[in-house]
């Protein structure tokens, strides 16, 4: 049994922090929003009531943030009143400058650090099937992998200190244009009126076949049970896909990267949440219509 705090109980950190009290670990957690801990109190979830109290009775820390201001903010404060070789993980997903900034925080106080965002949604993190993408040292990664196996089905440990973000931004932007893609071939599909279950056993089993379409069939009906069959309702929602576009299209410019259609789904996605459908699932760009 290892002693962890987690902090930031929201929609991930709730069932990551569940399933990690299943497994028999210790959790001590904060939120700033304390009615989560009604839910949480059966799970045996020790509620904290301030950051510092967070401190070095856990052996590693767990950070599930909104962005990275509030992460350094957190980060600042705990490194206060941890000792020497506990480890701090931030599987929020936030800009790769500050990602590295706050593994040197940690590296000058005797800390392990990792950045681990992930990917799979509240559904993956209510499944235990999260991916983990995680930048930092072997020795830091080996003594989070049994929680990781927790918490998900995969972690890989892409490289140094901020490769598991670089590398967040990477999938998302991927996903973000594929499901855009994929909407595109639904609505000529739509316009030749076409069997929506043939259009997908086709499609989900030749050179169109993606994740997109295979695993969050944005058809309602279609497919494997999706946030398309519960009116979009979030999953992943469109105003966090924005943000992760947003940090992918930012390290792009301090590049000198221009991606075209990187920079066009993006501005799709503004759009829905300008639109105050923000809140909805990331797969709705499906019906987006730029008329």
């Amino acid at each position: 049994m290892k002693k962890v705090g987690f902090i930031g109980l929201g929609n991930m950190g709730f069932f990551m922090s569940r399933n990690l009290s299943q497994a028999n670990h210790l959790i001590n957690g904060y939120d700033v929003n304390e009615d989560v801990f009604a839910k949480l109190k059966k799970y045996n979830i020790i509620q904290k009531t301030c950051i510092n109290e967070i401190n070095d009775d856990n052996e590693i820390i767990i950070t599930m943030l909104p962005n990275g201001t509030v992460v350094e903010k957190v980060w600042n404060s705990l490194l206060k009143n941890l000792k020497s070789n506990t480890l701090l993980v931030d599987c929020s997903t936030i800009d790769v400058e500050t990602t590295k900034r706050l593994h040197n925080m940690a590296k000058s106080k005797n800390l392990l650090s990792l950045d681990a965002p992930v990917s799979g949604g509240t559904i993956g993190a209510d499944n235990g099937s999260l991916t983990f993408m995680v930048g930092g040292t072997e020795e830091a990664y080996n003594k989070m992998l049994p929680l990781f196996e927790i918490m998900g089905n995969k972690s890989i440990l892409c490289g140094k200190a901020g490769s598991g973000q670089a590398t967040k931004m990477c999938n998302n932007l991927l996903l973000a244009i594929t499901m855009s893609g994929l909407g595109e071939a639904i609505k000529l599909a739509n316009s030749q009126s076409l069997d929506m279950n043939k259009f997908y056993n086709v499609l989900s089993t030749s050179t169109g076949s993606c994740w997109a379409l295979n695993n969050y069939s944005p058809i309602k009906g279609i497919g494997p049970s999706s946030p398309a069959d519960n009116d979009f309702k979030p999953g992943f929602s469109s105003q966090l896909m924005l943000k992760d576009l947003s940090l992918a299209l930012s390290a792009a410019a301090h590049s000198n990267l221009d991606l075209e259609i990187g920079k066009k789904v993006l501005k799709n996605y503004k759009s829905l949440v300008d639109n105050k459908k923000g809140d909805l699932d990331f797969s709705s760009i499906v019906n987006y219509d730029n008329s």
